[in-house]
């Protein structure tokens, strides 16, 4: 079946100039004049030919004073003809002359094995040298010109370029060029309609995915979301785990009411007791009003509980409290508050282990894992890279009014190599970047992205340019190390849990890779 060549996005093919240099070069071999011609179906007829002005438009006085002459505009459109069936028919460049020493140069325009179009140069002289005034008043006699305005077509015509075999050779190819261009700038188009038509097809809500396990827990949001029972998200940080305890929130009979996050790693046990719990006038020092807590805030709605597994053991208990009799205090309170509030919880970390290691209480443990879900790291669904990151592109471009900014195959190629320790949240913000510093109607290319996307190879890559595997590990394994002492400021026994190791595990790969607490960065 053809290709719908409506879909094609002819409008936007006037802000394509081609490469200028070529233009310039196009100019001082005397063209002057090149036109885009494009193919429509019709009903009424089997095809028609519609000429959209492209690039250089300037023609030549003799070429003007042809086209307004009846018989003239008769004797090019023959020639136009004749040159564009050849060019259809051999699908090759096709070099036609008429008898006024004017030449018609098309090439053919083929897309992905469909005929599209054609790009035209006409109206030059090729392979003539200059010839007598008598023969060119006989040549133009034929338009009918009086005396006068024959020797004004004469000069004319001794203006026009002239071509010998290879000048003509050269033209030819440089019209292919700017054919093989405007190709390119098509299948860009397509490719990024296609990728678009991909995110609307595999977007539940706000996550987008084509990641099939994924999209398997997203099928089950809305059975989760009728029942009040508690859940327990597993994912890195950036994964969209708050996203996901969204989902399950608006799609619930709770959606109307409060949603509120309360981030678990971020603040101290005092402020984070204050802030679930809310407290009365003159509870402690700074306290001169009453305030409601989140769990207050929230009821009949939703509570989010980030980063679960980074509570202390007295936060545990508190918690625990509350889903299992519920009804909690204000602080400096003495009357008990009915707690109606579903709580959703996530956490990066491997809670089972936790427990084991008696970092985490069991009973409170089994009180989230009710419904347990567990949001894949991005590294994880490749396939899902392309699918976010034109997402994003169509998202920031909305917010900052820039139209048409589109995406090279090789720069989404090159995000792919990209491991994205930050998974969804890294790539969210480099396409924000991105759009930030482009211009509309333009395409991100490779020398766009930051360079630790760019310097990014694959392990088979790395490997290739001479790196053993050995070393690849041992870099990981300090990055990763130095990553998790930053974030959880050098508590090696927390750090430990979290590896799964031993204290004193750790503490030698410490040493092996000279991580030095001093050197070590910010968090």
């Amino acid at each position: 079946m053809g290709m719908e060549l409506q879909n094609l996005n002819w409008n936007r093919l006037e802000q394509l100039r081609g490469p200028k240099s070529l233009s310039i070069a196009l100019q001082r071999l005397g063209v002057k004049r090149i036109e885009i011609v494009r193919r429509e179906l019709r009903q009424d007829e089997d095809r028609m030919w519609v000429v959209v002005p492209m690039w250089l438009k300037e023609n030549y006085a003799f070429v003007d004073r042809v086209e307004s002459n009846e018989v003239g505009r008769e004797i090019l459109k023959r020639t136009r003809v004749d040159a564009q069936e050849e060019c259809l028919r051999l699908q090759e460049t096709a070099v036609k002359k008429n008898g006024l020493g004017l030449t018609e140069i098309v090439v053919p325009m083929v897309l992905s094995g469909e005929k599209i179009g054609f790009l035209r140069a006409g109206g030059f002289v090729v392979e003539e040298s200059n010839q007598g005034d008598v023969v060119l008043e006989e040549r133009f006699r034929v338009l009918m010109l009086g005396n006068s305005e024959i020797k004004a077509a004469i000069e004319e015509w001794r203006a026009l370029p002239q071509y010998n075999a290879d000048k003509r050779a050269i033209v030819v190819q440089m019209l292919e060029l700017l054919v093989r261009e405007v190709l390119q700038f098509f299948d860009e188009d397509r490719s990024a309609r296609e990728r678009e038509e991909a995110v609307t097809k595999h977007t539940f809500s706000q996550l987008v995915t084509g990641h099939g396990p994924l999209r398997q827990i997203l099928k089950k949001v809305p059975s989760i979301a009728i029942s009040d029972s508690t859940v327990l998200i597993y994912g890195e940080s950036g994964t969209g785990r708050e996203l996901l305890a969204k989902m399950i929130h608006d799609q619930s009979k709770r959606g109307q009411k409060e949603m509120r996050t309360l981030q678990c790693a971020s603040i101290s046990e005092n402020l984070l007791e204050a802030e679930l719990l809310g407290y009365e006038k003159g509870a402690f020092a700074g306290a001169y009003e009453t305030k409601k807590g989140l769990i207050e805030i929230c009821q009949g709605g939703t509570l989010y509980l980030k980063d679960i597994g980074d509570l202390s053991l007295s936060m545990q208990l508190k918690i625990l409290k509350i889903l299992q009799e519920n009804r909690f205090v204000r602080l400096g309170g003495t009357e008990f508050i009915k707690s109606e509030v579903r709580i959703i919880a996530s956490t990066s970390r491997n809670l089972r282990r936790l427990v084991q290691m008696g970092s985490f209480r069991e009973d409170l443990f089994f009180r989230l894992n009710v419904v347990e879900l567990e949001l894949p790291a991005l590294r994880n669904r490749k396939e899902d890279i392309s699918l976010l990151a034109e997402h994003f592109l169509k998202v920031f471009g909305k917010e900052m009014h820039k139209d048409g900014i589109q995406w090279k195959e090789d720069a989404l190629a090159r995000l792919q190599l990209h491991s994205f320790p930050g998974n969804v949240r890294e790539l969210k913000n480099e396409v924000e970047r991105l759009l930030a510093l482009k211009e509309p109607h333009s395409f991100i290319e490779v020398s766009d992205l930051s360079s630790k996307i760019v310097e990014s190879l694959s392990p088979i890559e790395e490997i290739e340019k001479g790196r053993t595997l050995k070393d690849i590990i041992d870099e990981y394994e300090k990055r990763i190390i130095g990553e998790a002492l930053s974030k959880y400021h050098w508590n090696k026994s927390r750090v430990a849990e979290l590896f799964q190791i031993t204290r004193q595990g750790l503490m030698k790969k410490i040493s092996k890779h000279k991580l030095d607490k001093r050197r070590s960065p910010l968090p």
